[in-house]
């Protein structure tokens, strides 16, 4: 049995290159202060847990959260998808389709390319450190 109906994760990550595509650059930080003043407002500040994390993966594609128990991960979100989240998906239990990501390999296909580039980004940038 969960503790909670829901529980959110939602991307904060601030990247060290400010020019590299991040969810908090593209606004994450007020996307997370709405969410929770939605569910405060809803009555679900109790029935849903959020917790903020690194890198889903999908940066460019920012702001990002999943929501579990049923996985669904939301893309492009903003402040005013919150007050539809809410309503939709944590009242109504039905997910708001037009933000979800709705293929699951190609999800997967994308952040593991994501995550290939970051890895050899930061390869990169630690060898040309090491040739000054």
């Amino acid at each position: 049995m969960e503790p909670f109906r829901y529980h959110v994760y939602i991307c904060t990550q601030e990247k060290p290159d400010p020019n590299a595509p991040s969810c908090s650059g593209r606004g994450s930080q007020k996307v997370l202060e709405t969410l929770r003043a939605e569910l405060g407002k809803a009555g679900l500040g109790d029935e849903v847990q959020i917790t903020t994390s690194g890198s889903l993966g999908l940066c460019t594609r920012g702001p990002n959260m999943i929501v579990y128990p049923e996985g669904i991960w939301y893309s492009g979100v903003q402040v005013e998808d919150i007050p539809e989240i809410v309503q939709k998906h944590f009242v109504a239990g039905r997910p708001v389709a037009r933000l979800a990501n709705e293929e699951p390999v190609a999800l997967k296909a994308e952040i593991l390319e994501n995550k290939r580039k970051a890895i050899a980004a930061m390869k990169a940038a630690q060898e040309a450190q090491s040739k000054k």
